[in-house]
């Protein structure tokens, strides 16, 4: 009889445990799918799809170039501009590039971060005696007196040669980022939305580039 009544104490155990591990696996499941389904996304960075419809060359256009033509006509023969780009566009290109290559190319985590990219270029003379004007630092301002200040969260200096006379002029240009969060608010603070782009060399400010509703619309900001 005490057999009996501890082989039903047993197996009444292994049902009661076998019970208590179903349920944790279902707990643990259920955990993990929420995990899935309510980690917010990092808005900071572009996601998959649209980082797969850039690498497509979707958003390709969404760069632009500003030249200060004035004043290269009247001084020199290099041309003073910033080029302007969002990330699509950095990808496709990118993407365009490791092609012709016959190369993969795997974005970084950086290069898939919201932001607008700014290459600023200085004023390069007609002669090797006036030599050319380095780029420093680029800021965005929302109007001239400098009602908001927006600085970059990433500077890279670049280094390039540019035809001066017979000669070539080592100058340096720059690479500034920004967050899209700072550019709407200096464009919330501007004059009817247009901003300006700040370059700087050394403390001289060299130039300040209107970002127009035009400029804008082409790169997506709009």
């Amino acid at each position: 009889m005490k057999s009996i009544v501890l082989a039903i104490a047993l197996f009444a155990s292994a049902i009661a445990s076998a019970r208590l591990r179903a349920t944790f696996a279902m707990l643990t499941t259920q955990q993990a799918s929420a995990s899935t389904h309510t980690a917010p996304a990092d808005l900071n960075q572009l996601s998959p799809e649209e980082i797969q419809r850039a690498i497509r060359g979707e958003g390709k256009d969404h760069w632009i170039e500003i030249e200060d033509m004035g004043l290269t006509a009247a001084h020199g023969s290099g041309t003073p501009r910033i080029l302007l780009f969002i990330p699509e566009a950095v990808l496709a290109s990118q993407s365009e590039s490791a092609k012709k290559q016959f190369v993969s190319y795997e974005p970084t985590s950086e290069e898939k971060r919201r932001s607008l990219m700014i290459s600023a270029h200085g004023f390069v003379g007609k002669t090797a005696r006036e030599g050319c004007t380095s780029v420093t630092r680029v800021i965005l301002l929302s109007d001239p007196s400098g009602g908001v200040v927006k600085e970059a969260y990433l500077s890279e200096p670049l280094n390039e040669a540019r035809q001066n006379g017979v000669r070539a002029a080592h100058c340096q240009a720059l690479r500034a980022k920004f967050t899209l969060d700072d550019v709407q608010k200096v464009k919330a603070a501007a004059p009817d939305g247009e901003f300006l782009g700040a370059v700087f060399s050394g403390a001289v400010n060299t130039k300040m580039y209107k970002i127009k509703k035009k400029h804008q619309a082409k790169l997506g900001l709009s």
